[in-house]
C-alpha cells in the first residue's frame, strides 16, 4: 500500500513532463556489462547454502539450526556510547556516525554559484549552494575543497524553476523537470574534515532535495583522495526518471579508482532510483567506511533498468561496492534502509509489474537485493564488525546483503550482528553467480537474531556461492 501512494504521489508529480529517451551514457565504464545476467541463467536466491557454526552446511527459508545456526543467540541491542570502532582497531559492534549539528540556519550565509574551491570556513556558513543555469556546482580540475568543522552547505538549488528556465539542449541538465535541485561535481580534491564536537553538514532546504555529489573516475583522480570525517549527508533525492543522466545511483556516487575515506559520518534519508540509496564505492581501491551510520535510506521503485527487454540492477538499499577491491567496512550501523526498487516500474508509464523469473516473455532481467548492501564482483573485501538492523527488501532477497559474480575467497564477514531484518526471498545474505572455490568466507562470531523471510525463519546464507569460516 506504502508503494503504491509513494508511486501515485509521483506520478502526479510528474504529470505533464515526458521523460527523454534511456541511454546507457558514461556511468557504466569499460567492464559494467557484468552487471547483466548470462542469458538463460536463472537467479539464484532460494535454498542452496546455509551455513551453520564453522562450516558449511544446508537449510530452507524456514531452517531455525542448531544452537548457533541462523537466528540462535542473542544479543542486547545496545552500542556503548563510548566506543569508537575505529581507534579501538574495530573491536566496537556498529557505529555511532556524526554528532549532533543542531538546527539548521534558514537564512545569511554565503551564496555559490558555479564553484566550491578553496575552504569553507564556519564563519561564512552556512553556505547555499544554487548552481550554474543547469543546475551544477563544481569542484574544478587542480583545485581543492576544504570544509572546516561546523560549517552546513545547504545545497538549495532553484526549486522554484519553471519549463521556462529549461534548456532543451541541455538533456543532461539537473534543471530539467527536477524541481531545480542543485548536484555536486567532483573533478579536483575534496577535504571534508569535521570533528565529533562540530560536524559538517550537507543538507538541503529545496523540498525536491539536491541531486548528491558525484565523482567521474579517472577525471576525479590527481588533486589528493577524498575524505570524509565527521559529516552529515542527507537529503538527496536521486528519485526521478532521468533520461540520459546516468547518475541515479548513490546519493554520494564515487566513481573513484583510488581510495576513498569515510569516517563517523552520518547517512540518512537519501533516495536513489536506480541503486545504492546512500553511497557507491565504484572501481575503488583500499577504500575504508568506519564508524558511520546509514539509517533510513532508500531505494525508491522508480527503476529505469526495469522494461521490457532490459534488466533491473537495484540494490543496496543503503550503499553498494561495485568493481571495487580491498574495500573495508567496519563497526558502521546500518539501521532502517529499505529497498522497494526490486520490482521495477516501466518507465513510460510508471506501472507496477511483478517480480520476473528468468525466462520471461518480456525479455526482462530482474538483478539485484540487499536491504543494506550489494557487492557486484567483489575482490578481497571486508566487513567486519556491523550492526544490520531493522532492515527490508520489499518482494526481492536479501534483507542485509546481496552478493554477485564472486570469485575466490571475494568477501569476508566478521564478527557482524545481523537483528530483525526482513526480506521477501532468499537467506540474510544472498550469492548470486559464484565463480571460485570458497567465495565467501564467514566466521563463526557473526551472530543472526530473529531475521525474517516472508515471514519466517530466514537462513543465514543462500544462493550459489561456497563458504568457509576461513
Amino acid at each position: 500500500m506504502r508503494l503504491l501512494v509513494f508511486l501515485s504521489a509521483l506520478v502526479a508529480a510528474c504529470s505533464g513532463e515526458s521523460p527523454p529517451p534511456i541511454t546507457e551514457g558514461d556511468v557504466r565504464g569499460p567492464t559494467e556489462v557484468g552487471d547483466r545476467p548470462v542469458p538463460g541463467e536463472a537467479q539464484k536466491d532460494g535454498g542452496g547454502v546455509a551455513p551453520d557454526g564453522d562450516g558449511p552446511g544446508t537449510g530452507g527459508a524456514g531452517d531455525a539450526g542448531g544452537a548457533d545456526g541462523p537466528d540462535a543467540g542473542g544479543w542486547d541491542g545496545g552500542v556503548e556510547e563510548d566506543a569508537d570502532p575505529v581507534a579501538d582497531g574495530g573491536t566496537a559492534v556498529g557505529g555511532p556516525g556524526a554528532g549532533d549539528a543542531g538546527p539548521i540556519p534558514l537564512d545569511g550565509g554565503t551564496v555559490i554559484t558555479s564553484t566550491l574551491t578553496g575552504t569553507l570556513t564556519r564563519a561564512r556558513s552556512p553556505y547555499r549552494v544554487i548552481g550554474d543555469a543547469q543546475g551544477i556546482v563544481t569542484i574544478p580540475k587542480g583545485q581543492v575543497l576544504r570544509v572546516e568543522p561546523g560549517v552546513v552547505v545547504d545545497f538549495r538549488g532553484r526549486p522554484d524553476v519553471s519549463l521556462a528556465d529549461v534548456d532543451p539542449r541541455a538533456p543532461g541538465s539537473v534543471m530539467n523537470h527536477h524541481k531545480g535541485r542543485v548536484e555536486l561535481r567532483v573533478y579536483g580534491g575534496i577535504q571534508v574534515r569535521g570533528t565529533e564536537a562540530s560536524p559538517i553538514v550537507f543538507t538541503s532546504t529545496n523540498p525536491y532535495g539536491w541531486w548528491g555529489l558525484n565523482f567521474f573516475g579517472a577525471q576525479s583522480v590527481g588533486d589528493g583522495h577524498p575524505v570524509f570525517e565527521h559529516l552529515i549527508f542527507e537529503k538527496v533525492r536521486k528519485n526521478d526518471y532521468n533520461g540520459e543522466r546516468d547518475r541515479t545511483r548513490g546519493a554520494m556516487w564515487a566513481y573513484y579508482p583510488g581510495p576513498v575515506t569515510i569516517i563517523r559520518s552520518t547517512f540518512r534519508d537519501n533516495m536513489a532510483a536506480a541503486k545504492c540509496g546512500a553511497l557507491d564505492l565504484m572501481f575503488t581501491v583500499g577504500s575504508r567506511v568506519e564508524g558511520n551510520l546509514f539509517e533510513n535510506n532508500r531505494t525508491s521503485d522508480i527503476d529505469r533498468f526495469g522494461q521490457p527487454g532490459s534488466f533491473s540492477m537495484a540494490g543496496g538499499a543503503a550503499m553498494c561496492v561495485t568493481h571495487g577491491r580491498d574495500s573495508v567496512v567496519r563497526g558502521n550501523t546500518f539501521r532502517g534502509n529499505v529497498l522497494e526498487a526490486f520490482r521495477g516500474a516501466v518507465y513510460t508509464s510508471l506501472v507496477l509489474r511483478p517480480l520476473l523469473q528468468w525466462p520471461n516473455p518480456q525479455g526482462t532481467y530482474d538483478l539485484g537485493g540487499g536491504g543494506a548492501l550489494h557487492y557486484f564482483q567483489p575482490n578481497n573485501d571486508l566487513i567486519e564488525n556491523n550492526l544490520f538492523e531493522n532492515n527490508t527488501v520489499l518482494q526481492g532477497p536479501a534483507s542485509v546483503l546481496y552478493l554477485e559474480d564472486l570469485g575466490t575467497r571475494a568477501v569476508t564477514l566478521r564478527g557482524n550482528h545481523f537483528i530483525d531484518n526482513r526480506a521477501g526471498a532468499g537467506g540474510v545474505v544472498v550469492c548470486n553467480r559464484g565463480s571460485g572455490a570458497v567465495e565467501l568466507v564467514l566466521t563463526s562470531d557473526n551472530v543472526f537474531t530473529r531475521n525474517l523471510v516472508n515471514g519466517v525463519a530466514a537462513p543465514r546464507v543462500t544462493g550459489d556461492c561456497t563458504t568457509g569460516a576461513q
